[in-house]
């Protein structure tokens, strides 16, 4: 008749195979997080449609999985945790700032603030 033989209850080389095979595969996913998400910008100042008498601005922020990072098409650099700190000297009127960051393979993250530079009008007087 049939001549297979099922056996019941736990196998514990099934268990140890699977659970290896969802470690490793987990493993995997978790390293290549980076690869998945992409670079990634924080800025932490100046916030978003900010309105400043100063015409030197100093944007800081943080970039995170990237080979590359620009304002306004000027490359700039990261420290060891990703900060980075540039100085901007800013146009009377309405200012647009590009942050672009790439990562090796291409992929791209641009972050666009615009800042409104209000110049003082103080007049000397003879």
């Amino acid at each position: 008749m049939n001549n297979y033989k099922f056996e019941k209850g736990f196998n514990i080389r099934r268990f140890i195979i699977i659970f290896s095979v969802i470690l490793l595969l987990s493993y995997g996913v978790f390293n290549a997080r980076n690869l998945i998400i992409g670079p990634m910008i924080e800025i932490y100042s100046p916030s978003q449609n900010t309105e400043t008498k100063e015409n030197l601005l100093t944007i800081k922020g943080r970039a995170k999985n990237i080979a590359f990072l620009s304002l306004n098409s000027k490359p700039i650099f990261v420290d060891m945790e990703g900060l980075f700190e540039e100085k901007l000297l800013l146009s009377p009127g309405s200012n647009i700032i590009e942050i672009r960051a790439k990562d090796r393979f291409k992929k791209e993250t641009l972050k666009t603030l615009k800042v409104y530079y209000k110049q003082s009008t103080t007049t000397k007087e003879i």
